[in-house]
């Protein structure tokens, strides 16, 4: 039988713009380019296709051979999974699938993952129609749709993975099909939170929605030195968005870096609605300990122009995240947000460079039952995220201990289960398809049995045979 590498090159044309192997000078520089400098992975090949034909002519290579796959969209997995996360596994990384198109008649788009979100956002703009997916420009549309899809519409319209109406897909064997809700709709359902457990997929048609016309930014900047005031301005923060009735044109995140806390969002809709929220009236008074800056920026959608697609997401670097997940039924206690900011305040972080956020969800994401998607998170109130940075190199043992213990603080105090974030990957997950898939496991096992029996699809996390 053919070698791995053998295969590839024919199945590709022997033309050599479309693969590289780790013998090829700058591989691991310009092909490999892992994002989290923490893990290093060594692929046994990065190949670029321009056809779904292409796709499945490299995937029944590796198949063949016993080689793991995993696709590339951006390329943002936080331990380089689009890079497989073991050594010797195949890349399909789909950068010439850029091709974007938008269909009046049903006002549905069809793009391929070559698309990064900053491409999509410049796309629909003329269009005057939004769909909802996060906010950094460079990640890659493939990964983001199909592991769900945070993003600041999301309360309004849903994770990315709910605006797919369809998908075409590479499965293991090298099939080419249509993923729907009338077309093999398990892997329809697994696709929607699980995909890269389970196929390739060459293109994505997605529901857009009207874009909004009004909208408010808005932003208060808290300074302070004591935990007091970091506790009372959180809880305020968790009182508004706890609400039953909180508005879903109101989205928000909180910000903690070293002695700041920031809360911004967008309110899609104008100021005057925004101020009747009375956000104003909820934040601590300044005083002696507490500095409040508060910026709020009423402006039209179509002029937000490109703010929001510069946040640099293509960097590469050391770091490690960690994600806890907080219902209605485990809500932060003020005991409990006392003793998460005091442990932070207290604890050695072994890097200067540290943050955790908050980021609000619920709305239309919760709408649907944790079962009707691969995605389990719906529940979610708000996530807490949190990074450390490992400045000189690799992240310390003190980094990573500081967001375990952050993690273990809020999981004692509230009863929050170990759910997390899969589009945050973390390496050191004792049981990650349990934290990211929940009670869906099941189902994902059997749809894993039958569409991808020999596990061509596999990553140090994806869903077992």
């Amino acid at each position: 039988s053919q070698s791995v590498t053998q295969c590839i090159e024919t199945a590709l044309g022997d033309d050599s713009s479309l693969y590289a192997f780790p013998q090829d000078l700058m591989y691991q520089m310009t092909d490999v380019h892992a994002y989290n400098l923490d893990y290093s992975t060594t692929p046994a090949a990065v190949t670029y296709p321009k056809t779904p034909e292409q796709v499945s002519g490299v995937v029944m290579c590796a198949h063949a051979n016993g080689v793991a796959v995993q696709a590339r969209s951006g390329g943002h997995s936080y331990a380089n999974y689009g890079l497989g996360g073991y050594n010797g596994s195949l890349v399909v990384d789909m950068k010439n699938f850029a091709d974007f198109n938008y269909n009046a008649a049903d006002q549905t788009v069809t793009f391929g993952p070559g698309n990064r979100l900053g491409d999509l956002s410049k796309k629909l703009k003329p269009l005057d129609r939004v769909m909802s997916y996060g906010v950094e420009a460079d990640i890659g549309s493939g990964g983001h749709m199909t592991i769900g899809g945070l993003g600041p519409l999301g309360r309004q319209f849903g994770l990315a993975a709910d605006q797919i109406v369809s998908a075409q897909c590479v499965l293991g064997n090298g099939t080419i099909v249509t993923a729907s809700a009338s077309m093999n709709p398990d892997l329809f359902f697994a696709i929607r939170g699980a995909a890269f457990s389970f196929a390739i997929v060459t293109e994505f048609t997605m529901q857009t929605a009207p874009a909004p016309v009004d909208i408010t930014s808005y932003q208060y900047n808290i300074t302070a030195g004591d935990v007091t005031a970091f506790t009372n301005t959180f809880q305020a923060w968790q009182k508004v968005v706890s609400q039953p009735g909180l508005s879903r044109l109101f989205s928000s995140t909180v910000t903690l870096t070293e002695g700041t806390l920031l809360i911004q969002g967008t309110f899609y809709g104008p100021q005057s609605d925004f101020d009747a929220l009375n956000l104003n009236t909820i934040f601590p008074a300044a005083d002696a300990n507490v500095h409040v800056e508060s910026t709020i920026i009423p402006t039209l959608f179509t002029e937000l122009g490109d703010v929001l697609l510069d946040a640099t997401g293509g960097i590469s670097m050391h770091f490690y995240a960690k994600s806890v997940k907080t219902t209605n039924k485990t809500l932060m206690s003020v005991e409990a947000t006392e003793a998460m900011f005091s442990y932070i305040k207290e604890t050695d972080k072994g890097t200067p460079v540290w943050l955790v956020i908050w980021d609000l969800e619920g709305g239309a994401i919760s709408d649907l039952s944790q079962t009707a998607t691969a995605y389990w998170n719906r529940d979610a109130l708000y996530f807490m995220q949190s990074y450390v940075v490992g400045l000189t190199g690799e992240v310390s043992a003190t980094s990573k201990s500081f967001l375990e213990g952050l993690s273990r603080v809020v999981q004692q105090q509230t009863g929050a289960d170990e759910s997390a974030y899969p589009g945050y990957v973390d390496a050191e997950l004792s049981n990650p398809q349990k934290s990211y898939w929940g009670y869906n496991m099941p189902r994902l096992q059997r749809i894993k049995a039958a569409a991808d029996p020999d596990n061509v699809f596999r990553n140090p996390q994806t869903i077992p045979v």
